[in-house]
């Protein structure tokens, strides 16, 4: 584990978990200036999960899969057990608040939700349905299934060297000759697409694979520097955010600091990496996944219920302790649904393993 990238996923969490916190735009004028100018570019979270995880799974699996360590099927699994126990619980959850269309049409969007296929569908109306940010799942499920071919492409220097120019003119020429309206779903939430975010943390970590004993940043007070130019530079981007066209947010805009934040921290030589690796912040990263799935709907459910109890608050406060029930009931469904879920299919897939072992075995000796 690299621990403040493990720490970071959970402040990235809390920013998507603001950008869904709609009703601050009513609210005080200072938290609807600060709801407008910063929260509701939170969606930037999605993209550093994306690029975090190409880099995490490089690291965690990269050579594993090369040396034929780990089989396809294994990483497959392993990464099924990671996301899908809970992706199922939420969709589950989110079934009462999507009984609003015919049922046919429904049947059809519930079963995108559980094939993962949704983000495929250029239309908010399929991969903004159930619980929603399960979108994001599906787009990165999508990574995971390619991982292994695509350790196996970028082994090659040209091809490596040809990822990031390749991605930066797609999506340039994509922006320019697609419709406003259909940036969302084509440059922020299609897999094929986002597939340059996760390759580009793929290609952090063969960087950071090469340099790790000889890079200026082992050195503890370049990397104290590094580390605050690092998050001056994303606090920079969000700040000028509102001179930067959407589509070109959604897509390309956050790539560079992003990418730095990843590869600085990765080293967890400098202060702030000593601060944001307490134990605190290491768990909260950990239980960040089951917290970004749940928001939502914690969200979308609390909002019904204020429309039908208008005593309930709808402003900063509400905010406030829909964070702390989301957080609370996400580290409860970590401890007792999450991992336990991940321990269980994972130990189906080991156990069917062992016994066909023992069944060719057994199938060998009676040829003998």
């Amino acid at each position: 584990m690299i621990k403040p990238l493990a720490s970071l996923r959970f402040f990235f969490s809390i920013l998507v978990f603001t950008s869904h916190l709609w009703f601050l735009e009513y609210d005080h004028p200072t938290i609807a200036y600060i709801h407008k100018n910063l929260f509701k570019e939170g969606f930037i979270g999605v993209s550093f999960f994306f690029i975090l995880s190409g880099f995490i799974m490089s690291y965690g699996y990269g050579t594993k899969l090369q040396s034929d360590k780990i089989s396809f099927t294994s990483f497959w699994v392993g990464r099924f057990a990671r996301v899908y126990p809970v992706h199922l619980l939420t969709l589950l959850l989110s079934i009462p608040l999507s009984l609003n269309t015919d049922a046919v049409t429904w049947i059809n969007k519930f079963l995108l939700n559980v094939l993962l296929m949704q983000s495929f569908i250029p239309s908010d109306g399929y991969y903004l349905t159930f619980n929603a940010v399960s979108w994001s799942i599906s787009t990165e499920f999508f990574f995971y299934l390619c991982f292994p071919m695509l350790v196996l492409l970028l082994t090659r220097r040209r091809i490596r060297m040809a990822v990031v120019p390749a991605y930066v003119i797609i999506v340039s020429v994509g922006l320019l000759l697609t419709k406003d309206a259909l940036h969302h779903a084509v440059f922020y939430v299609n897999p094929i697409m986002r597939g340059g975010d996760f390759m580009i943390g793929m290609l952090l970590y063969n960087l950071y694979a090469k340099r790790k004993d000889i890079e200026y940043l082992n050195n503890r007070r370049f990397a104290n520097f590094a580390e605050v130019i690092t998050v001056a530079l994303m606090v920079g981007f969000m700040y000028f955010h509102n001179y930067v066209p959407m589509g070109f947010r959604y897509s390309m805009y956050y790539l560079l600091p992003m990418s730095v934040l990843v590869y600085v921290f990765s080293y967890s030589k400098g202060f702030i990496s000593d601060l944001i690796s307490r134990k605190i912040f290491v768990y909260l990263g950990g239980v960040s996944f089951v917290f970004y799935m749940l928001h939502i709907l914690v969200i979308r459910y609390y909002t019904l219920l204020q429309s039908k109890i208008p005593a309930l608050p709808i402003n900063y406060v509400a905010a406030i302790i829909l964070y702390f029930v989301t957080m609370l009931i996400a580290v409860l469904l970590h401890r007792y649904y999450e991992m336990p879920a991940n321990n269980f299919i994972k130990s189906i897939y080991a156990n069917r393993t062992i016994l066909n072992i023992f069944q060719k075995a057994k199938n060998g000796l009676k040829k003998a």
